[in-house]
């Protein structure tokens, strides 16, 4: 607990999230996989770990309902979700959604 509120995992590097503090999780809990992926609960997004040493962990070992668990016995913890929303634009100009790749 004392490790996500200092952030010892990271931070969110979206803007939007406001270098939220990460979380470990694992994408399968079959030891020896996969490798520990960092998840943003503001975002709901999951990032590869910028440190060779964080990559090099079991993602097995946090399991992948780590931070379900942790925000059930913690609720009070449970981000706020984000009522602002990135809108794409080039120079300033909005991007028309037409222009979506596919």
């Amino acid at each position: 607990l004392e490790k996500y509120k200092k952030a010892d995992f990271g931070k969110c590097p979206r803007v939007m999230c406001q270098s939220h503090p990460l979380l470990p999780m694992g994408l399968s809990d079959v030891p020896n996989l996969k490798p520990v992926k960092l998840y943003c609960t503001r975002c709901e997004d999951v990032y590869n770990p910028k440190s060779s040493r964080h990559a090099a962990i079991d993602g097995a070992y946090f399991g992948t309902s780590f931070h379900n668990v942790l925000f059930q016995v913690y609720p009070t913890l449970v981000p706020a979700k984000s009522i602002e929303r990135y809108v794409p634009r080039v120079y300033g100009f909005k991007v028309h959604a037409s222009a979506a790749l596919i």
